[in-house]
């Protein structure tokens, strides 16, 4: 718990006030080469109007993805997220959970036709497979053809350029990611292991995957 705290420790309100910019403006195009134009496509490709957002950020993907939603409830752990995406999106009328994936999820929550799991794999603590068991405690909550889709910033099998070396030698000594060890292959197998259908594909330094 004291390493989940720590990851998402530095979303703070004043952090996520320039939080689009450092991560969406810069970091994903020069860092880790996946400009968000790429993140945002796969939500506007997958995204279903009945959608759980599985950590939410500042809620920038849902917002530029276009979609309208009959349901949309967002999920995380830090309040301050959620306060930040519920203000951001209101024009959808979100339902705000706070919740931590390591942990199983409450069963309330009906069947949901899409799932995002954005940004999130990168930042919890343990190898792959050990952040894979989110996977099992959201899987009840979707529908029987429902998609579950995101993105992750890879840093085993990979080849950072030197922004990404610096910021990932800040971000894993501090706790913020945990993604030292993260390969591609590790995510696959877990996927695979858990889906019929997977579609995984790397962008620089970031892996974008569907599983169904």
């Amino acid at each position: 718990m004291d390493a989940v705290a720590k990851a998402h420790a530095i979303y703070t309100p004043a952090s996520l006030s320039f939080y689009d910019l450092a991560v969406h403006g810069l970091s994903n195009r020069i860092a880790w080469r996946c400009p968000t134009s790429n993140i945002v496509g796969l939500y506007r490709r997958h995204l279903s109007a009945n959608h759980l957002e599985a950590a939410v950020g500042t809620g920038l993907f849902l917002d530029r993805a276009g979609t309208a939603f009959d349901r949309l409830v967002l999920l995380d752990i830090n309040p301050h997220c959620l306060s930040v995406s519920a203000r951001r999106l209101r024009r959808f009328d979100p339902k705000c959970r706070q919740a931590n994936l390591l942990e199983p999820l409450s069963s309330d929550l009906a069947p949901f036709s899409s799932v995002a799991l954005t940004y999130v794999l990168h930042c919890l603590p343990g190898s792959m497979a050990e952040k894979l068991v989110v996977l099992d405690h959201l899987k009840p909550l979707m529908a029987q053809d429902a998609r579950l889709f995101g993105a992750t910033i890879l840093g085993d099998g990979v080849r950072p350029n030197g922004p990404a070396r610096a910021l990932f030698k800040i971000y894993n000594e501090r706790g913020v990611f945990n993604n030292s060890e993260d390969s591609l292959a590790a995510l696959t197998e877990g996927l695979k292991r858990r889906f019929a259908h997977v579609d995984v594909e790397q962008r620089g330094l970031v892996a974008l995957f569907v599983a169904c």
